[in-house]
């Protein structure tokens, strides 16, 4: 296992200024998450150009790749049918693009709506993403990571785990949706979820809305953040979900200069 820390971080690029992040990972030694395929004004176009172009760039890349899969309105629980089946063929076409990409992981998100108290919706969700998300895994090597976005409890997420019990269903752990939309501590997400987190979005903001701010921007206490992983004995990777390669090199530099993980202590 490396010890160098820079092996746990990730940047996110933009397509438009591929190469300069490209550089920079190369560089710093560090991995890269591509969120270009996440969008439909690539998957409806020319997303075989794209992809091509990313393969050509990352050939002899020694980081490790992962990518966002598509998001936006991707309801697989959907009790329309025509709704669903749409969503699980986006979901299957970025599976199909992360590897050809030699990704480790994609991250999606689940989509569920808190505001729905119905307990005959909460089962739906599980039932319906259990059932998708065990069929696909058997088809496709690859680990997909759940990204925790409205939710108020990561206790639906432990269900869904525990029901599909596959090693290569994981959770993305995001910091900002956390802070704007959890109703419980940092400690509990990570006590009920614990291991089954090996990666997290790392981004920050004022509790109100989803900013994206580059740490130490926002509210988030950042050093009980990274003393409670260091407390519980995790070892995610971090992707730095800032928005600019500047600021994640500034999101970079505020965790070494303030010893935070991975960085600093052993």
């Amino acid at each position: 296992m490396s010890t160098n820390p820079m092996h746990k971080i990730y940047i996110q690029p933009f397509r438009k200024n591929f190469e300069n992040y490209l550089d920079t990972a190369k560089k710093l030694k560090c991995n890269m998450e591509i969120a270009s395929f996440a969008y439909a004004d690539i998957l409806d176009t020319n997303w075989q150009e794209v992809l091509e172009d990313y393969c050509q760039q990352l050939q002899g890349f020694d980081g490790i790749i992962s990518t966002h899969g598509a998001f936006q309105g991707l309801i697989i629980h959907s009790r329309d049918k025509k709704i669903s089946n749409v969503a699980k063929d986006r979901i299957s076409h970025n599976l199909k693009i992360a590897l050809a990409l030699n990704a480790k992981y994609i991250v999606f998100h689940g989509n569920f709506n808190p505001l729905i108290t119905l307990e005959s919706y909460k089962k739906n969700w599980i039932e319906q993403n259990a059932t998708f998300w065990s069929e696909l895994l058997n088809r496709y090597r690859i680990t997909v990571l759940l990204e925790n976005v409205w939710e108020f409890t990561p206790d639906l997420f432990k269900t869904l785990i525990e029901k599909v019990n596959s090693p290569r269903l994981k959770i993305c752990f995001d910091t900002g949706h956390w802070n704007v939309y959890s109703k419980v501590p940092l400690s509990e997400w990570f006590d009920v979820l614990g291991k089954d987190i090996p990666y997290m979005h790392i981004n920050d903001n004022k509790g109100d809305v989803d900013s994206e701010l580059a740490p130490g921007e926002g509210n988030i206490d950042w050093k009980g953040f990274s003393d409670l992983i260091r407390e519980k004995g995790l070892t995610p990777d971090i992707v730095f979900e800032v928005g600019t390669l500047e600021k994640a090199m500034e999101a970079i530099d505020f965790f070494k200069k303030n010893k935070l993980y991975p960085f600093g202590k052993k």
